[in-house]
Formats: C-alpha cells, structure tokens, sequence
C-alpha cells in the first residue's frame, strides 16, 4: 500500500496532461524542480483541482488572483521566487533536501482521498522547514499532530451571519478583527497587546496537540495562533497574507515570520501596505 502511495504520488509530480490535476499545470509547479536550484519560497495548495479548474475560468479575480497577490507580497519581502505546489504531489517524505526555504499552507476545501490527506500530513510532520499555515492550512497543521477540528457552534436564534452563503445555520468569524496576543513570540515583533486580521472560518482548532504553544485567541476563537514548541511551524486562524492599507497588521506578520525563517530582504520594509483581495 505504503508503495502505491508513492507510486501515484510520482505520476501526479509531473503529470499535468491527465489524471487529478489535468488543465492546471500553468498553476502549479513540477515538485522535481524544486530538488535543487536557486532558493525558493513554496506554496502547498490544497484547494481540489475541480476549485482551480473552475478558478481559471475568471483568473482576474478569486483563487488566480490570491495566488498571484501572494507571489507578489513573498517576492518582494524575500527577493526570492514563489513556487506553488498541489499537495497531491507530495509523498509524504521530508521537504527538507530541496531549494525550498519556506513553506505557506493553504486551505483543503474538500478532500480528493484519504490517500493523499494521509501524505500532506505526513510531509507537514516529516518537515523541518520554517512553515506558515494560514486559516485551514493552520487546522491541517494541528490535525497532522493529533488535533482536533470541527466547526465553531451553530447560530444562536437571532444573531446575525456575517455571510449567509457560507456554512449557513453556523457561527463565523468573517471581517477584519482583533486577536488578543496572549504569548509573546516573535511572529509579534513590533505589536502591541492586539493584531487587527482578516478572519475568513466557520472551523477551528477544538483541541490543540501538546507539541505546540498558544499564541493568540478571540473570544470566540480560543486557538488563533500556534507555534511548535520545537520547530519553525506556525499556524494562524486568520489570514495574514489578506492585508490592505487600512489593516497592514497581516503584512508585517509575513515580513516577522520571513525574519525568523532568515530569508527576508534588509529593504523589506518598504513594501509595506501592498494590498491583497
């Protein structure tokens, strides 16, 4: 079984002509290339293939559009490149022995198989590379450890949804909003008590592994920010790639966590308040 897995993992590396990830391969890039070269900063994006294929029908906005903003916002605080991988690519080994010297995480908006599920939270355990899980990519963090996620609560009788076509009948956090820093750490250099981000989840972290620290919270959100007790991998709740002019805090995060990863670029801070969808 283990055989197969790495098998299939194998073909869908390079094979963007067939299988799972036909019609996307202008997304995404070959997991061989990354082997060695100049260094890197990689994306492992799980959003289903059937989201991209639907998402390249109006690149100009939605997942196209994210991607190419945060390509943009990582190669101007690093001065590195941006590489997007699809986490069916992966095999579950290490990301260690390859050009790539930061990891993001993104969100699984629905499962292809419990098959390459099992490989993504194999690799996030086998990886030693500073690693940044945002919104779900941060609950897949906790999961690959043995955490618990399900959905926040449901809607009391009366209180208002902040986006009805989402996760309907369920509470959310969906604005920009205040997260109490409740553990200095420096992913918060340069803030006060609060960070004001954007918060996108109906899902949250029920039961945080023991391997990891809490770093943030809301009233409604225990579990807003985590960093392993051990190891350069954090996991936020909100978005911290989504910042605008008016909410920069997220923009600063990014430039801290490419600070720790020593990776960011002396001029970065002078990219300050790009913008992001």
């Amino acid at each position: 079984m283990v055989l197969l897995a790495c098998a299939e993992a194998r073909a869908e590396k390079t094979n963007f002509t067939s299988g799972i990830l036909a019609g996307i391969g202008g997304v995404l890039d070959d997991l061989d290339s990354l082997a060695s070269g100049p260094s890197i900063v990689c994306h492992i994006n799980c959003h289903h293939p059937d989201t991209i294929r639907e998402a390249l029908k109006k690149p100009a906005t939605g997942h196209i559009a994210y991607l190419a903003k945060v390509k943009k916002t990582v190669e101007q605080q690093t001065g590195l490149p941006y590489a997007v991988i699809h986490y069916s690519q992966l095999s579950g080994g290490s990301l260690d022995r390859t050009r790539i010297k930061a990891v993001f995480i993104t969100m699984m908006d629905k499962g292809i198989s419990s098959n390459h599920t099992a490989r993504l939270l194999a690799t996030i355990r086998a990886t030693n590379l500073p690693t940044f899980g945002f919104c779900g990519g941060h609950q897949l963090i906790a999961q690959a450890f043995g955490g618990k996620v399900a959905k926040m609560r449901p809607l009391a009788p009366g209180e208002k949804d902040p986006n009805p076509a989402r996760y309907t009948g369920w509470f959310k956090e969906w604005a920009f909003l205040p997260v109490k820093i409740v553990r200095r750490d420096p992913l918060f250099d340069g803030f006060g008590d609060t960070v004001v981000v954007r918060e996108y989840h109906a899902y949250e972290i029920k039961r945080l592994p023991e391997e990891f620290d809490l770093l943030a919270s809301t009233d409604a959100c225990r579990v807003q920010a985590i960093k392993h007790r051990s190891r350069l991998l954090y996991g936020t709740q909100f978005h911290p790639e989504h910042f605008d002019a008016e909410h920069p805090d997220g923009e600063r995060m990014l430039r801290n966590f490419f600070r720790i990863a020593g990776i960011l670029k002396p001029d970065a801070s002078k990219t300050e308040n790009l913008t992001t969808p």
